[in-house]
């Protein structure tokens, strides 16, 4: 994962940083919903105008705008709506405007309060909020001056546990000690307002790094992420990597298939994971499911080199299936039989036997223009592959495409063969053909 992946611009990072799920309420994670009901019921027991506490919830979601109209409403309302309004600042990416609302409201931080409580609570919450905008800009070395500052005047406590959190979510390397700071934050308090999206990053973080030498960790710490954010893309691929790291390959090949349905491209990651799938049923015996596999595997792009011993499992199959339709084509049961070459040349669409097979039961059952369709690719693909065919394929060809009633086609082809092959086993018996072709449409033309 390149860095600017885990570490995004600052316009990116301040947009989402401060923005929880664009979600439904219905939607939220355990952790968001505590938010939410013990923003309601804050509200209704202190007296507060409750629309600050709908301003806030609006900016978590991403919703600026909506901030916006009830943080107007509210009006000048001291130094809880400044702080909120710093914050619907940095959401909509307006740096000067989000430190700007911080000054006019840093002379009343814990200015006035009823009790010493409410001083310090006030306090952590101005500096919590100059922090994580700070850090959001990449202004690290004053975020932490200003963490300093709280942690001297208040003690440590959640919100600036939070702030801590942040400022670590920017700092290279130090992604396992910010997830500790976060969730440690979240065990104090649950209910803690702007947690949800920096505490799901350092899961994610985490969740990548110690993914290769502990998935089941990894997996563990990304669907906590998911909990919070149940649509986001990249804890999606980080759940199906890991379930992919743990041979959980059914579960991560059903994820890839919905992000790749929303859009995004993984290259040969399901081939592979369909190969890797097939091989551990072939390993349990379950022979035909992992033909399966092998089958969706090429169908995704794996050649034979990258099918492994899947692609032998396929040609195996494949006979068997040519077997059983030369036995039905025996008992003239056309249909049948063409319907096992078909099965053939689904596990092993090179198989020339099965296609020229089918090309004959085609003409047995009188249709001409897929029996010559099918010998069409016969010769085609030989060719190709410098294969010298054993029967006169060219001359079967021929006559499907007369009785298909296309004479120029089959004029074509016997003329491509002797231009092409002048002292052929089969010139003879072709310029014959072709005689009598030419033959045929003068007295149909007389």
């Amino acid at each position: 994962m390149s860095r600017s992946t885990v570490f995004p611009s600052p316009t990116r990072f301040v947009a989402s940083l401060l923005a929880l799920s664009f979600v439904l309420t219905s939607a939220c994670g355990p952790e968001t919903s505590a938010v939410l009901a013990s923003s309601e019921s804050s509200a209704a027991e202190s007296g507060r105008d409750p629309r600050l506490d709908d301003a806030r919830v609006a900016i978590e979601r991403g919703f600026p705008d909506a901030a916006w109209t009830l943080l107007e409403q509210v009006g000048d309302d001291g130094l809880e709506s400044g702080l909120l309004r710093a914050r619907a600042c940095i959401v909509e990416g307006d740096a000067v405007g989000a430190m700007r609302e911080l000054e006019t409201v840093r002379p009343s931080a814990g200015a006035g309060r009823e009790s010493r409580e409410a001083e310090a609570h006030w306090i952590a919450e101005f500096h919590a909020t100059e922090v994580e905008i700070l850090a959001a800009l990449d202004r690290l070395v004053t975020a932490r001056e200003s963490l300093r500052t709280a942690y001297a005047r208040v003690g440590n406590v959640p919100v600036l546990e939070r702030a801590r959190g942040v400022i670590l979510l920017r700092t290279p390397g130090a992604a396992t000690e910010a997830l500790a700071a976060l969730e440690g934050a979240y065990e104090q308090s649950p209910e803690l307002p702007f947690l949800g999206f920096p505490l799901s990053q350092a899961r994610l973080l985490v969740g990548r790094e110690v993914l290769a030498n502990d998935p089941e960790r990894s997996l563990s710490l990304v669907r906590a992420a998911l909990a919070y954010d149940p649509l986001n893309a990249e804890f999606r691929e980080l759940e199906a990597e890991a379930l992919s790291t743990s041979m959980l390959f059914e579960e991560a090949l059903a994820i890839y298939e919905t992000l790749e349905q929303d859009g995004k491209s993984y290259g040969d990651t399901r081939a592979l994971l369909h190969q890797k799938l097939g091989t551990r049923l072939l390993l349990q015996g379950q022979r035909d499911k992992a033909a399966e596999h092998y089958v969706r595997a090429r169908a995704l792009g794996l050649d034979d080199e990258g099918l492994g011993f899947g692609a032998d499992v396929l040609a195996t199959k494949a006979f068997e299936w040519i077997d059983t339709g030369i036995a039905a084509f025996d008992e003239q049961r056309y249909d049948l039989a063409t319907d096992a070459f078909k099965e053939a040349l689904v596990l092993s669409p090179k198989n020339l036997e099965a296609r020229n097979h089918l090309g004959v039961a085609y003409f047995r059952a009188e249709d001409y223009s897929r029996a010559a369709r099918a010998w069409a690719t016969v010769l085609k693909q030989a060719k190709h592959d410098e294969i010298t065919l054993p029967d006169p394929v060219h001359l079967n060809l021929a006559r499907a495409w007369r009785l298909a009633e296309k004479h120029d086609k089959a004029r074509k082809v016997l003329s491509d063969y002797l231009d092409g092959t002048p002292e052929g086993t089969w010139v003879d018996a072709t310029r014959e053909l072709l005689e009598h072709l030419e033959l045929e449409e003068l007295v149909g033309g007389e």
